[in-house]
């Protein structure tokens, strides 16, 4: 009977990733066609585009952290704090990308109104993904499951980022006026289309939250009537509170600013790949191959690097990270020897690519043992609740703090490389710049997200003490909620 009950949870765990397909079905869908809408559909000119995206995605930096403060005041006081999101958030954000793709289409409302669905869309994005991923230490019992779960949700987004690769550009082709050219029409039908899949996938992904959410975390009979009565105030956590608990705590910061570091690479080297394609290789075909080896190379990499912590590491998470990010330099390095080669820069990069995605989907383990941590502390000061939510949000944080870096960082890297727009000529001196580049400057934030984690000090040992400690508080918190029903 117990495997039984553990075969159909795990079942409902793996259904609830399937929601971050969704979310790349609508957002990684729409930042892939970000450029194109906002220059070919909207007729911004490039200085306009690039002035609203780097403006919007400097905003989202400080939003994202205020968006989890928001998604754990519980604002909507539901049986747990992540399901209200998961399941409204994707009609909210649908209607307003179908609304921006009409407004282009039918030119509805002018250039205001699509400007404003754009803004919409972009700000509320977080709450989508924060409300979906801070979902993860309220159903992970362990860091075995926390870190299925990162691997799920990172299956996930390759899924969806396939899907979106293949959906999108179908549509907008085969649904256009004339049947053969992408314009505004189709775009709007490839967003109504992705639109309506997203919602789906994520209201499956609400019902597995119900199925498998832990039972401490969920709001019990007693305390509801006291929300009613006004008297749960005492307990709640402030906003105060919270930026104490998160911001102040090393446990997690150590798992954001590791991210910031280790992300950072992507927003350099996938961006560029196509100038060494372009003028060190001199054929842009060859960039599918390159896209497709990465790309499954990290399908596999989330799979294998949480494997790899369980089975050989023996969930030695610090020990872990080090060796996928020493490796990781390593394949940079080596492109000073070996970059030249068009072979060996892919044979390099492919398991570049397998290394970081193996420390990208540790990073959620990371984050899931420091709430665990913290939420032991709050218990011994009395308190239960545990700001999950601003925690979790610091890991979107991080992808957004990395990318505006990563813009700012590569562009210079390209100039220094030699690189000078349409005038550039594909010289042994700019094929060497550019190789250079990729070698270097991922290579500095590497090795910084390498000192990082040398100060992270969870370990196995340490979080068993945690667990042993904190697991019995959460089972008695169930066994009460069972008595209040």
């Amino acid at each position: 009977m117990g495997q039984k009950s553990d075969g159909a949870r795990k079942g409902w765990l793996t259904t609830f990733c399937v929601g971050n397909v969704g979310y790349e079905l609508m957002y990684e869908f729409y930042k892939n066609f970000e450029n194109f809408f906002l220059t070919e559909i909207c007729a911004f000119s490039t200085a306009v585009t690039t002035g609203i995206t780097t403006a919007m995605n400097a905003f989202k930096v400080f939003l994202t952290p205020a968006v989890g403060v928001t998604i754990d005041k519980d604002p909507f006081k539901a049986r747990d704090k992540h399901t209200p999101w998961i399941i409204g958030m994707p009609v909210f954000l649908g209607l307003a990308f179908i609304l921006m793709a009409w407004g282009a289409w039918k030119g509805g409302g002018g250039t205001v109104f699509v400007l404003l669905m754009y803004i919409i869309f972009q700000t509320f994005a977080p709450f989508l993904s924060n409300g979906y991923r801070s979902a993860i230490p309220s159903m992970a019992k362990n860091s075995n499951e926390a870190s299925f779960l990162a691997a799920g949700v990172n299956t996930g987004s390759n899924i969806g980022r396939v899907l979106a690769g293949i959906i999108a550009p179908v549509i907008m082709v085969k649904m256009s006026a004339d049947g053969i050219n992408e314009d505004a029409q189709g775009f709007f039908w490839a967003v109504v289309v992705s639109t309506i899949l997203a919602v789906i996938v994520y209201w499956i992904s609400a019902y597995a939250v119900k199925k498998t959410i832990r039972p401490d975390r969920i709001r019990s009979a007693r305390q509801a009537v006291g929300d009613a009565a006004g008297r749960a105030k005492s307990s709640a956590l402030t906003i105060g509170d919270i930026f104490k608990q998160v911001f102040t705590d090393k446990n997690i910061m150590i798992p954001f600013l590791f991210g910031v570091f280790l992300i950072f690479r992507t927003f350099v080297v996938a961006p560029t790949a196509p100038y060494y394609y372009s003028y060190v290789v001199g054929d842009m075909l060859q960039y599918a191959t390159f896209s497709t080896a990465t790309n499954v190379a990290g399908v596999i990499a989330v799979i294998v690097g949480p494997l790899f912590l369980v089975k050989v590491a023996k969930n030695n998470l610090k020990a872990t990270m080090l060796l996928f990010t020493a490796c990781c330099i390593a394949t940079h390095l080596a492109l000073l020897v070996v970059g030249h080669d068009q072979n060996w820069f892919l044979i390099t990069m492919t398991l570049g690519n397998f290394f970081y995605q193996c420390c990208s989907v540790l990073i959620f383990t990371a984050f899931v043992n420091a709430v665990d941590v913290s939420e032991l502390r709050q218990r011994k000061l009395g308190k239960k609740d545990v700001a999950s939510g601003t925690a979790m949000s610091l890991h979107w944080t991080a992808v957004m703090v990395a990318q505006v870096l990563g813009v700012f960082v590569r562009n210079i890297g390209l100039s220094l490389a030699g690189y000078q727009g349409a005038d550039t000529v594909a010289t042994a001196q700019f094929a060497d710049g550019l190789i250079k580049m990729y070698a270097y400057v991922p290579t500095i934030f590497l090795v910084l997200a390498f000192i990082t984690v040398c100060f992270y000090n969870l370990t196995p040992e340490y979080m068993k003490q945690v667990h042993a400690e904190l697991d019995p508080l959460r089972e008695a918190d169930a066994a009460e909620m069972l008595k209040d029903k």
